[in-house]
């Protein structure tokens, strides 16, 4: 996925959308697609649920580069399928799986550069349902969050994998990190299985931590880092704003709340100065109006799981059951300008969408398809 959900350009409409082209997937699977105009990464399994697959396809036509395999054994619920979203940063791609093979590939050739496990290397706990945070890159560092107790947080060379710096902590969380710059402070924002915490780059050192009000979040949903503080969404403590203190720490008291913003697996975008999030209905927060909801849009498919995409005032909304709905988003509230249906009455998806160019490309249960977006004119 977009790691903040955003892209350059999404249209007005979405009549005259067409597919391009379609490639088909050995397994099904829940990672999410990266993508840059010319190469698109894909993960799944082979047919035997016993090796990871990862593809590198022509954003033109949806032919295949290459393709790199390597054993991933074991069970899970949910599937045994990469959860990451792929790291593109060029020139590699970078992957996690859901049992901890961390890759690091040429992004042209689909070569190992280095690989390594967060288990067996970092004496990593695996979540109960897999890793499933992207990694993130800082500069020339990678990012990773093996949970164990000796090492919660690592930082690896990104060209050779070498361990910069490991820190003790708490569990991993599903959701990924964020990196954040403020002024010469440079943290990496994310969450283990308990607390919202800020780590520095330089050395892993933990900065500040939050305890949430009600325990046992799942902690899915990625935080947002905003100059006025910090966003966040779970479960069970909803949304809320933790603004920033003078020492480069936040506020454990939130400076805002919105308890009925509370999706368990929705990352929320931020568009302008409204946060928009999904929780059986999408909903419009103004974050310069200490969370006051401004606007709501209730559909049936909004029940299942949502991935968002925004740009400007526009969001594009993936639901589970293969509907593609585009609304806009402002003052006034949210008003749908138009939707698409991706797959069949049979379609359930549960892998975040991306954009490569003017192409939406979405991961159905057997194959992944790019659909050309029009270039609508103004409004």
């Amino acid at each position: 996925m977009h790691r903040d959900g955003l892209v350059a350009w999404l249209p007005n409409t979405l009549q005259g959308a067409r597919l391009v082209w379609e490639h088909p997937l050995p397994n099904p699977g829940v990672g999410g697609v990266a993508a840059t105009d010319e190469f698109i990464i894909v993960t799944s399994r082979d047919r035997n649920d016993r090796m990871d697959v990862i593809t590198c396809l022509d954003a033109a036509n949806g032919v295949a580069f290459w393709q790199h395999t390597y054993q991933a054994l074991g069970n899970l619920d949910y599937g045994n399928s990469i959860r990451a979203t792929p790291l593109i940063a060029d020139p590699y791609v970078v992957t996690l799986g859901a049992f901890g093979d961390l890759r690091c590939l040429e992004l042209e050739t689909g070569e190992a550069a280095w690989s390594a496990h967060l288990v067996r290397d970092f004496q990593g706990v695996m979540p109960q349902w897999g890793y499933a945070a992207s990694p993130i890159a800082v500069e020339d560092r990678l990012i990773v969050q093996p949970g164990g107790d000796a090492v919660s947080l690592a930082a690896l060379e990104l060209e050779t994998g070498k361990p910069v710096w490991k820190v003790p902590g708490r569990p991993a969380a599903y959701a990924s990190l964020v990196p954040w710059r403020q002024g010469t402070s440079r943290q990496v924002i994310g969450l283990d299985d308990r607390t919202l915490g800020g780590w520095d780059v330089t050395n892993g050192k933990r900065l500040w931590e939050v305890m949430p009000k009600v325990a046992n979040d799942f902690n899915v949903p990625t935080p947002i880092a905003t100059a006025e503080g910090i966003l966040l969404t779970s479960e069970n403590n909803g949304t809320r704003m933790h603004a920033w203190t003078r020492g480069g720490t936040v506020d454990p008291v939130p400076a805002a709340e919105f308890p009925d913003l509370a999706g368990d697996s929705h990352t929320p975008i931020l568009i302008g100065p409204y946060l928009v999030g999904v929780d059986r209905e999408l909903c419009v927060l103004d974050v310069r109006r200490q969370l006051q909801r401004v606007g709501g849009f209730s559909d049936p498919c909004l029940k299942g799981y949502c991935s968002l995409i925004g740009s400007e005032d526009r969001v594009l909304v993936q639901c589970e059951n293969g509907a593609l709905l585009l609304v806009q988003v402002g003052q006034r509230g949210v008003r749908e300008l138009d939707r698409l249906q991706l797959g069949d009455e049979n379609t359930q998806i549960l892998s975040h969408g991306a954009m490569a160019g003017s192409m939406y490309l979405v991961r159905l249960a057997d194959r992944l398809q790019a659909w050309r977006l029009p270039e609508s004119a103004e409004e």
